[in-house]
C-alpha cells in the first residue's frame, strides 16, 4: 500500500501550482492499479475513459459498456446533488472489478478487521487514494452498485455520519439506477421494533451496525432512508434546508446538532416515530480504550 500521505506532500512540494494536480494524481493512479494488477491472477486489464480508471478482468467491448455507464452515471449524480459536489477533485476515480469474491475478499480485507464486514456487493474505500471495488464482472449485477458507490465518492468530502451519506447514497441510486424504490409495510415496522433497543441504536448512529452480520446490516439501511424521509417530511421540506442539514452535519454527533439547527428537532423524534417511545438520541460514542502500556 503506498505511502499516501507522503506523496500528498511530493505533491504539493514539487507542484505548488494546483493546475498540474489533476494529470499528476491520475499518473499516480496508473502507477498504482498496475501495482495491484501486478498481485492479482493474469486477465487483469486497465482501461481508461474521460473520468476513470477500471481494472477488471473482462473483454475491451465489456469494459467500454461500463466505463460508458459510469460516465452516464457520473453526470446524473452531479445534476442530483449539486450542492454537495466537492470544489474540485483531483485525479481520476479508479474502480476495481474483480472477476469472483475470492480476489474482490481478498483485496478489501486489508482495510478491514477480521470479519468486521458482512456481504457485500461491493464498496467504496475512502482510504489514501479514495476507490471503489465491486466483485462482478457482469454488468447487470454492478449497475446499482456502481451508482452507489460513485455517490460515495463525490460525499466522501464531506464528514457526515454514516447512516447520512447512505441514505443520500440510497436516494441518489434509485434516482438514477431507478432501483431499489424505499418501502415501509407492517412486516418491517415489526422487525425494526423487535431489532432495536437502545444499545443497538448507539450503534446505528456511530456506524456498527451498518457491518453486522446479522438482520441488523439490513435494517439500519432501511431506518436511515426512514429517517431522512421522516426529514424531508413528504417533500414538504425545502430543499435548501435538506442541503444545510446536509452540509452542516458531523459524523461526530451523528448530525443531532444540525438536526436542531436547521430542523427544529432532534434525530431522536424520528426514530420514535418508528419505534415508539425509547431514548433513541445518538449518544457520544463510547471512549477508546488506551494502549496497553505492557505491549
Amino acid at each position: 500500500m503506498p505511502d499516501w500521505s507522503a506523496l500528498r506532500a511530493e505533491v504539493k512540494a514539487r507542484h505548488p501550482s494546483r493546475e498540474t494536480w489533476h494529470e499528476v494524481w491520475t499518473d499516480i493512479a496508473r502507477q498504482w492499479i498496475c501495482k495491484i494488477r501486478e498481485r492479482l491472477p493474469q486477465g487483469y486489464t486497465l482501461f481508461e475513459s474521460a473520468k476513470f480508471l477500471l481494472l477488471a478482468n473482462t473483454t475491451s467491448k465489456r469494459a467500454t459498456e461500463v466505463l460508458r455507464f459510469l460516465e452516464k452515471t457520473d453526470a446524473g449524480i452531479r445534476a442530483a446533488i449539486p450542492a454537495l459536489l466537492p470544489k474540485q477533485l483531483y485525479g481520476k476515480f479508479v474502480a476495481l472489478i474483480f472477476a469472483d469474491d475470492r480476489d474482490f475478499y481478498g483485496y478489501i480485507s486489508q482495510f478491514y478487521r477480521d470479519g468486521d464486514f458482512g456481504a457485500m456487493g461491493g464498496v467504496y474505500i475512502n482510504r489514501g487514494y479514495g476507490h471503489f471495488a465491486m466483485p462482478s464482472p457482469e454488468l447487470r449485477s454492478f449497475v446499482a452498485v456502481l451508482a452507489h458507490e460513485l455517490c460515495h465518492a463525490y460525499l466522501a468530502h464531506l464528514p457526515l455520519p454514516l447512516w447520512l451519506d447512505e441514505a443520500i447514497t440510497a436516494g441518489v441510486e434509485h434516482a438514477v439506477a431507478h432501483t431499489d424504490p424505499y418501502k415501509l409495510n407492517r412486516e418491517l415496522i415489526r422487525r425494526h421494533r423487535d431489532y432495536w433497543t437502545e444499545e443497538r441504536i448507539a450503534g446505528f448512529w456511530h456506524g456498527r451496525q451498518f457491518r453486522s452480520p446479522d438482520e441488523g446490516k439490513e435494517l439500519s439501511y432501511h431506518l436511515a432512508r426512514f429517517i431522512l424521509y421522516s426529514l424531508y417530511a413528504g417533500g414538504n421540506t425545502p430543499r435548501r434546508a435538506m442541503d444545510e442539514f446536509f452540509l452542516t452535519a458531523r459524523h461526530e454527533d451523528a448530525g443531532q446538532a444540525a438536526a436542531i439547527e436547521v430542523f427544529g428537532f432532534g434525530l431522536g423524534e424520528c426514530v420514535a416515530s418508528l419505534l415508539g417511545e425509547g431514548n433513541w438520541d445518538p449518544l457520544p460514542p463510547p471512549p477508546k480504550k488506551p494502549a496497553d502500556a505492557s505491549a
